[in-house]
Order: C-alpha cells, then sequence, then structure tokens
C-alpha cells in the first residue's frame, strides 16, 4: 500500500484521550448475537457504531502490539492494565473519527475521486487477501463494513491534515542548527579496552589489565587531534571507540558533555572532565550538520502542528459517546491473538523470493 494510501485509510495518527466516554449496562453475553454487524458496541449521538466496525479497529492495533512482542520478545499485552490501554486506543480512534467527520463541512472536506478509489482499491487488497486468512477470521472483512469504516478515515484523516496545516510556525531553522562532534572518553575508572576483550574472548587468551586514563592521557590524544590525526583512528590503535552526536547550537543542553559540544565549531577540539567519568576528548567535524539540522527543524514543526490539532480539536463540538462495555468485552484480546509469526515470516519470504526474481 502507498504511502498516500495510508494517510488515507490508516489509523489516524493523532490519539486522543477518552474525555467523553459514557458506558452503559444491562447487556447479558447470552442475549447478544453472534452477527457482530448487528451487535450495537457504541453510539455517537444519534449514531450506532456496530461491533464488526469496534472489532476490525482493534484487532487491527492488537496485531500491532502483539508483532513488537515477538520482535522484542517481550508480552506487551500481558496484563490488564496493557490490554485497557489497547481498548481505549481503539475506542478513542472510532471517536475522533466521527468528531473530524462531524467537522468535515467547516473545513471544505470531501473525497476527491481519486481518494474515494484509493479507499475501494484498500478495501479490495483486505476482502482478496489470502496470506492472512487466520487473522481476518478473527479481525473481519465484511466489505459494506470496510467501505463505510475506510471512508470515514479518509474524511477524517483529511479534516486532520487540514487542521494541522493551519498552524502558525514559529520554529525557525537557525534555532535548530545542529553541529557534528565526535568524542572518545578516556574513563578514570579502570577499564578493559572493549577490542582487546573480544579479541581476547575469541583466542581463547587471558584479559590484559584493565586501564584507567588520566588527564595527561587525554591531552596528549588532544595533541595528536589538533596535530591532524584522526580522532576515529586514535580510539583504534587504543582499542576504544569512539561516539558521534550532534548538538544543538542555539539552546542550552542539560548534560555537561552537550554543554561543552554545543559550543564548537568545525575544526576545534577540547578536552573535558566529568567527575567520576573521565576525560572526554572532543573535536568538532562540522559547524553545521545539514542533515541533523534539517531533522530537529521538522520534528519541531510537527510538534507545532501537533499541538495546533490538539487544541482545535478540543475546541471542536461533539456528540456523546456511549460505549456498551460488556458488547466490548466480548472481544477477548488475551484469549485470541492475531499475530502468527511463522505465517507472517513465510509471507516475507515469499516476498523476497518475488524480487529477487524480478530484479535479476
Amino acid at each position: 500500500m502507498s504511502s498516500m494510501k495510508r494517510a488515507l485509510v490508516g489509523s489516524l495518527a493523532a490519539v486522543m484521550m477518552l474525555g467523553s466516554l459514557t458506558a452503559c449496562g444491562g447487556v447479558k453475553k447470552s442475549e447478544l448475537s453472534d452477527d457482530y454487524s448487528k451487535v450495537v458496541a457504541a453510539t455517537y449521538g444519534n449514531e450506532n457504531i456496530y461491533l464488526d466496525e469496534v472489532n476490525f479497529i482493534l484487532r487491527d492495533r492488537q496485531y500491532m502490539y502483539e508483532y513488537y512482542s515477538a520482535m522484542y520478545g517481550m508480552n506487551l499485552l500481558n496484563n490488564e492494565e496493557s490490554v485497557n490501554v489497547l481498548y481505549q486506543e481503539a475506542l478513542s480512534s472510532i471517536l475522533q473519527t466521527r468528531v473530524l467527520c462531524q467537522h468535515a463541512a467547516d473545513y471544505n472536506v470531501e473525497l476527491t475521486e481519486e481518494e474515494k478509489a484509493l479507499v475501494a482499491d484498500a478495501v479490495k487488497s483486505i476482502v482478496e487477501n489470502d496470506t492472512m486468512n487466520n487473522y481476518y477470521e478473527i479481525a473481519g472483512r465484511d466489505e459494506t463494513m470496510l467501505n463505510e469504516l475506510m471512508t470515514k478515515n479518509a474524511i477524517a484523516n483529511k479534516v486532520y491534515f487540514t487542521i494541522k496545516e493551519g498552524a502558525e510556525i514559529t520554529t525557525t531553522m537557525d534555532e535548530c542548527t545542529r553541529n557534528a562532534v565526535t568524542y572518545l572518553l578516556l574513563s578514570e575508572v579502570a577499564e578493559e579496552a572493549e577490542n582487546e576483550e573480544a579479541e581476547n574472548e575469541e583466542e581463547g587468551e587471558e584479559a590484559e589489565e584493565a586501564v584507567a586514563y588520566t588527564e595527561e592521557d587525554a591531552n596528549k590524544v588532544l595533541a595528536r587531534v589538533e596535530a591532524g590525526e584522526s580522532l576515529d583512528d586514535i580510539a583504534d590503535e587504543m582499542g576504544l571507540s569512539t561516539q558521534k552526536g550532534n548538538y544543538t547550537v542555539n539552546v542550552a543542553p542539560e548534560t555537561e558533555l552537550g554543554v561543552a559540544a554545543s559550543t564548537m565549531t568545525e575544526g576545534q577540539s577540547k578536552v573535558i572532565y566529568i567527575k567520576d567519568t573521565g576525560w572526554y576528548v572532543l573535536t568538532c567535524t562540522a559547524s553545521v550538520d545539514q542533515e541533523s539540522t534539517e531533522n530537529a527543524y521538522e520534528a519541531s514543526v510537527s510538534t507545532e502542528k501537533e499541538t495546533h490539532f490538539s487544541s482545535v480539536y478540543e475546541g471542536l463540538s461533539k456528540d456523546k459517546f456511549n460505549v456498551v462495555d460488556e458488547v466490548i468485552a466480548m472481544l477477548n484480546v488475551m484469549d485470541t491473538p492475531v499475530f502468527n509469526i511463522e505465517a507472517s515470516e513465510d509471507v516475507e519470504s515469499e516476498e523476497v523470493e518475488s524480487e529477487s526474481e524480478v530484479t535479476e
């Protein structure tokens, strides 16, 4: 799916807190239909929101949580609190979509024919997907529900981006300027050089005596750097590794290292001492790191836009949002996992093979 399509039909980027949820009670599970498209799970004003939509959105987020659980080797949905967060994210997405669609006309937002076609393509790709059948058996993929859901999401996303673009940007590139600094830590605490340690482990030799560096050692390294030698080469020779960082020039950093590095310009080198750590030899390789500066600017602008959206969204009129807790509870996340890592790996391997055939 293209990035444009994902922007149109994917979940909204900003998930709002559920300040206007009201629970409804009195429903017994035995009284509920197995057809989720007939079960009211929530209401927004006079609109009924059915369980098939809630289930689809919930399972989509559940899949993401389980995917990252598998990736990092930890269960992100292993307790009631984390599961409640998952439910809240899904329901807040549904609420926000309704609110933004309700105000679409206020921002002159409607879908173009091209965007409607993108929605149709997205629905078709899900309905005809034959690689994730187990997932869709749980999440569901009724075509009528998907058309309504993705159309609403597409409209809501356009409103969302329209509001963000209305932000007044005060960030300047100058205040985001970042330099590039390479530094080497010479620890005052005796530590074995990491390169030597790795080599000793491979060769089965005993580790050499650990090294504790002094200010004199740091000044010797500084003198070599000022004479034109590479700090990276010197570190390698000592069995150590340099680190690289970018520091905002026009904003005072919070760390001692950042304070020292942020004022440096290209070609400058210095030694600083940080208590209980050791001596740092720093050398500035660029007064302005263009890529890092642009990234910092874009991040700051993005924050301003998100802040503007949150402020505008808070002021939008909203209908009452009621959630039927007993119905939502039918969607037992902990007992119905949706991410099948073996199937996912099979799909990825098939895609790789397909791509290699094309390139050859």
